[in-house]
């Protein structure tokens, strides 16, 4: 959400709300001033509001469930001290929060800019973070907050990730017939390979470098309003296995490893249980973004999500390449099948 298009100001209701609820918009003497930003694949709208040299962000959401979510979820984080942005105002009856501004680098910016040093350590203070927000998220959290599912299940794996797969991505964007339905069986392993045994901790869900802006040299969160319980490997391996940014294999295991010692000290995780199920996990969240960046791009309109089909085909390809999910043999010829029609339309 973080980077700026033409100016545009709000409706009146959000700009009355701005010059109520914002000390700095009455001390503004020609009034605050005003930047629509992107808000990526969401719903939601944001604006950048300048005034006497403060900046906050607006948000606007049209979704009631996901509103009450983004605000109990997000002052849940912000007073357990996970670099959350903190409220300002909020007026839930008009979908209207006024929040802390983190800028306008995220990490994206800084994976495609920063050298290989500065890269590592940003991404190393990130992994950290990460650690953090699985071994404190649950403290005092109330599942009652989540939006859509308090977990996440075998259930969600199957409808909203491999199922999103299918209908959004391999028959919407590619076109193709449906696939053999011995892939639903399939399907069911791979769930349950992906949750086998593993703790449960507060899980972002959409962990993934334009969720985390870089202010001040440090990572702060946004979009967490997807939070629910789950495994802790699912945020890893959204992060490793990013579309977005193609981080090596090398650079992978290093933040793998640093995930296993920051999480260490509180004695929780199995490491041999949490890397065994990082490859099914990371083919889940794979398939969540194809099909994500399907939907977005046919049926939104939203072209920039589409260029970045190739690289999470390839994530997905280089998984059954290395023979961790060899138990899914369907779906690794499927994969194959999309890895070689993606490559002759380049």
């Amino acid at each position: 959400m973080n980077r700026g298009q033409a100016c545009e100001r709000p409706g009146l209701e959000a700009v009355d709300f701005v010059q109520r609820r914002w000390p700095a918009a009455g001390r503004a003497p020609d009034g605050p001033t005003w930047e629509r930003m992107s808000g990526d694949g969401s719903d939601r709208v944001f604006w950048r509001v300048g005034a006497d040299r403060e900046s906050a962000v607006l948000v606007r959401g049209p979704d009631r469930a996901e509103n009450r979510a983004y605000e109990r979820i997000g002052r849940h984080l912000w007073r357990r001290d996970l670099q959350t942005p903190e409220f300002y105002a909020v007026d839930q009856s008009a979908g209207l929060f006024l929040i802390e501004d983190l800028g306008r680098t995220a990490l994206f910016d800084v994976a495609g800019s920063a050298d290989r040093v500065e890269l590592e350590r940003t991404y190393r203070e990130v992994v950290r973070l990460l650690a953090a927000f699985h071994r404190r998220g649950l403290d005092g959290f109330d599942p009652e907050w989540c939006y859509q599912t308090r977990n996440y299940d075998r259930a969600l794996i199957i409808e909203r990730e491999t199922g999103y797969f299918i209908s959004a991505f391999v028959e919407g964007w590619l076109g193709m017939s449906r696939p053999d339905p011995g892939l639903d069986e399939e399907f069911g392993r791979l769930a349950e390979a992906a949750l086998s045994g593993m703790e449960t901790v507060l899980m972002h869900r959409d962990f993934q470098s334009r969720n985390v802006m870089i202010r001040n040299g440090h990572p702060r969160l946004v979009d967490f309003q997807g939070a629910r319980l789950g495994p802790p490997g699912y945020d890893l391996a959204s992060l490793i296995y990013d579309p977005y940014v193609g981080l090596g294999s090398d650079l992978r295991g290093e933040l793998i490893e640093r995930y296993v010692e920051e999480r260490a000290p509180d004695g929780l995780l199995d490491r041999r249980t949490f890397e065994r199920s990082l490859p099914a996990l990371a083919a889940c969240r794979l398939m969540q973004a194809l099909g994500a960046y399907g939907h977005l791009g046919r049926v939104k309109g939203k072209p920039f999500f589409t260029q970045h089909i190739p690289s999470a085909v390839a994530g997905l390809e280089g998984l059954f390449a290395s023979g961790s999910l060899d138990f899914l043999p369907g779906l690794g010829r499927l994969v194959r099948s999309i890895a070689r029609r993606i490559e002759g339309a380049l």
